[in-house]
């Protein structure tokens, strides 16, 4: 029920507060409503990750990606070594909707290079592009191991 009323309110707000002109251009980041994961959620090797949320647009999205990778490299996001589970997928929209909601099911392997997965904190990255070429970035960070339960923050 709340993630309902979520997504009325989101919508609501959306449609009567984005009047723009077409003869403007267009400056306005996309906006990002990150439902799942929870920042700092745990997760078992094996399990899956849900990942769910709202993007929207004053003018319209173009495309989303979904980046996961270690988050022992300092907040700099770069690519991490040894086996942090590495994952990144671009969507593209081509209707170019104004309000879009994303929901993925993400397996989290029990083995990365053939061989057990580097426990620990992971970063979960969303990036919005709309059609003028704006983006916006959220990142939240999750826990991946096999004490993920004891991790888990509320």
């Amino acid at each position: 029920m709340k993630k309902i009323a979520l997504y009325t309110a989101i919508i609501t707000s959306f449609v009567f507060g984005s009047c723009s002109s077409d003869d403007a251009t267009d400056t306005q980041k996309p906006t990002i409503i990150l439902v799942e994961p929870g920042d700092h959620e745990g997760f078992l090797p094996g399990s899956e990750l849900h990942i769910e949320g709202i993007l929207s647009d004053n003018d319209g999205l173009a495309s989303y990606k979904i980046e996961i990778h270690g988050a022992s490299d300092g907040h700099n996001h770069a690519r991490a070594v040894n086996n942090y589970f590495q994952y990144e997928q671009s969507f593209t929209l081509a209707d170019q909707p104004k309000v879009y909601e994303m929901k993925h099911e993400i397996q989290i392997p029990l083995l990365q290079n053939d061989a057990p997965l580097t426990p620990g904190h992971y970063h979960v990255g969303i990036f919005a592009l709309d059609k003028s070429g704006n983006q916006e970035q959220l990142f939240v960070e999750i826990y991946i191991g096999d004490d993920a339960n004891e991790h888990h923050h509320d």
